[in-house]
């Protein structure tokens, strides 16, 4: 069972005994189900909370009701003669850990997550049940739960959307993805999170929100409304020069015009300014569901200015052509440009 394996490595790791590879093997589970953050955040808290000063007696208890409820073969260890159970001479140790880690997988379960995926040329719009809505872009994915309990309400992203969060002072709200947290109480903003782009960035419309880093916890950034926050997910990345996120503005598509380029989709406009041919054709692939092939390298260091909301993949790629000079030529579901 991946849960006992679970358990176990998480024993390892707060006993200082786990190796490198298992340690890699616990990361790969953390993102292969993000239910288990709950899990380990609460293992901590409550960790910490043990060292100063508990009740050992109700430990002991808890552990042994515990033990009672659950099947045998979570724990992965080999008991000893039945005449002494193993645990009690190990309570202060290992079995203490054991007992947080299960405890926290069994009492803070969290209702099993929907996932909602947009192939690429498509969008959508999802209602989650506190009210919040979500436009979810192409290319992307959107993990939450039927109903929030607990706390916080969490939802996980890979790719890019935009969310007009419920008010709940009590709860607040968390995108998760694989570079960074961002927490809020209710406000609007759009997140971007592609893995293979250069970038992510949360661009913030209305209200405040606080994003914090994956890779480091402790850094955490407040936006205000038309700031965004863009950090690097490749180490070849320009903002990677001094390994630090970078806060700017949004970006309009003209001064006069109130477009914010970074939330156009939502309007289905695909808008771009002074914009490279490589990186505007990795957002046509995801909007025109293609695939974009340069036979000349250099034609990708041309920039582009423009907005295209109901032209076909052939217009937009003609209208490109009156700014800039290359020829192209479409191959099923593929676009070469030469």
């Amino acid at each position: 069972m991946q849960t006992d394996r679970f358990i176990w490595l998480l024993t390892r790791k707060l006993s200082g005994e786990i190796s490198a590879e298992e340690k890699e093997e616990l990361e790969t589970m953390l993102l292969a189900d993000p239910t288990l953050f709950k899990a380990q955040e609460t293992l901590i808290r409550y960790w910490h909370n043990s060292h100063k000063g508990g009740d050992e007696k109700a430990t002991r208890n808890a552990f042994d009701k515990l033990v009672s409820q659950m099947d045998e073969t979570m724990w992965p260890v080999v008991k000893p003669a039945p005449v002494k159970r193993w645990w009690i001479p190990l309570l202060s140790t290992a079995a203490a850990l054991v007992l947080c880690t299960a405890a926290a997988l069994w009492m803070l379960k969290e209702p099993k997550l929907t996932s909602e995926y947009n192939t690429r040329g498509t969008r959508s719009l999802i209602k989650l049940a506190d009210g919040t809505t979500v436009w979810l872009n192409a290319d992307s994915e959107l993990k939450y739960p039927a109903r929030f309990s607990g706390n916080r309400r969490e939802v996980y992203l890979k790719g890019e959307a935009y969310f007009d969060v419920a008010k709940d002072a009590e709860r607040p709200f968390v995108v998760h993805t694989d570079k960074m947290d961002v927490n809020v109480l209710g406000t609007s903003f759009n997140v971007r999170s592609y893995p293979d782009d250069s970038t992510s960035e949360a661009t913030l419309i209305s209200g405040e929100v606080e994003v914090a880093l994956v890779a480091d916890p402790g850094k955490k950034f407040r936006l205000k409304p038309a700031e965004k926050l863009i950090i690097a997910n490749k180490k070849d990345s320009v903002n990677q020069l001094h390994n630090q996120p970078v806060i700017s503005g949004a970006t309009y598509f003209t001064p006069e015009d109130s477009a914010i380029i970074e939330t156009a989709w939502v309007d289905n406009k695909l808008i771009f300014s002074d914009e490279s041919f490589a990186n505007l054709a990795i957002r046509m692939e995801r909007w025109y569901n293609v695939t974009i092939q340069f036979e000349n390298t250099a034609i990708q260091q041309l920039r582009f200015t423009g907005l295209f909301k109901k032209e076909t993949l052939t217009q937009a790629l003609e209208a490109l052509q009156l700014t800039e000079g290359f020829n192209y030529k479409l191959v099923e579901d593929r676009v070469i440009i030469y």
